[in-house]
């Protein structure tokens, strides 16, 4: 997993030194972000537009309406769970804890009731949905690409699972793994439209032992890489099939003209 946790952000104005600013977006994933927000809005504007005052009949009228008012209240909803999503990761000489915008901690563990913490990111999802980009639209058009990132917590005994059963979400997500794996707690902190959080600098800073790494897994089957490698090269097989297919078909094409 090239440098999910190895990158020195700049510095943000509202994020202090031991704290990682988890809603840093990289250049291309803020352009792409934005696009995709503009383009919605203004569809649901014609959309809107076209129930008050179009000339459509008014069963067009009102299932233009009805998608617009769908499309401006997934926006609202999307705007409103910001304030709730972890904005900022701080890991000091008390332990870890995962910040929203605004409001109480998510997440609040000291170091004693941690025997681990790592990071976790779906490689092989990443690598086939950047290689059918690049087959799709050729070089380059992978950089809005993006899978989530998750954080590892791993308890150091059950009485810090007992201790946080406001974290039974987490605790529950964090159980599906693959064989001789331990159960953990989950969290969802970011994806890989943003910049990369040096999460391992952090944590090696303060407790070098308990860091476990960045590694490849999903939340449905863990961090079984064998599992993952397989799965790789079995979706690489296949979209260079789809592309040698492609390729034919065009020289067909061509040659039929």
């Amino acid at each position: 997993m090239a440098g999910i946790g190895r990158n020195t952000q700049g510095p943000h104005r509202d994020v202090a030194p031991n704290e990682i600013d988890l809603t840093a977006r990289a250049g291309p994933g803020l352009v792409v972000r934005s696009i995709s927000v503009a383009l919605a809005l203004l569809f649901a504007a014609g959309c809107l537009a076209s129930f008050v005052a179009g000339p459509e009949e008014m069963a067009v009228r009102l299932v233009a309406g009805a998608v617009g008012l769908v499309i401006v209240l997934v926006v609202a909803l999307a705007v409103a769970a910001r304030r709730r999503a972890p904005a900022r990761l701080v890991v000091d000489h008390e332990g870890i804890r995962v910040l929203p915008r605004r409001g109480p901690a998510l997440v609040r563990m000291a170091w004693t009731e941690l025997s681990g913490v790592g990071v976790m990111t779906n490689e092989v999802a990443l690598r086939s949905k950047r290689l059918g980009a690049r087959l799709r639209a050729g070089a380059g058009a992978d950089a809005a690409v993006s899978v989530p990132i998750w954080l590892e917590l791993y308890p150091a005994n059950p009485d810090a699972v007992a201790r946080h059963p406001e974290l039974h979400g987490a605790w529950s997500l964090g159980s599906r793994t693959a064989p001789g794996e331990e159960q953990r707690w989950l969290f969802h902190i970011g994806d890989t439209l943003g910049q990369e959080f040096p999460i391992d600098e952090a944590v090696q800073r303060w407790r070098p032992q308990l860091w476990r790494g960045n590694r490849s897994g999903s939340v449905l089957f863990g961090g079984n890489e064998a599992q993952n490698n397989a799965e790789l090269t079995r979706l690489r097989f296949s979209r260079s099939r789809q592309h040698a297919r492609g390729r034919a078909r065009h020289a067909d094409e061509t040659a039929g003209r």
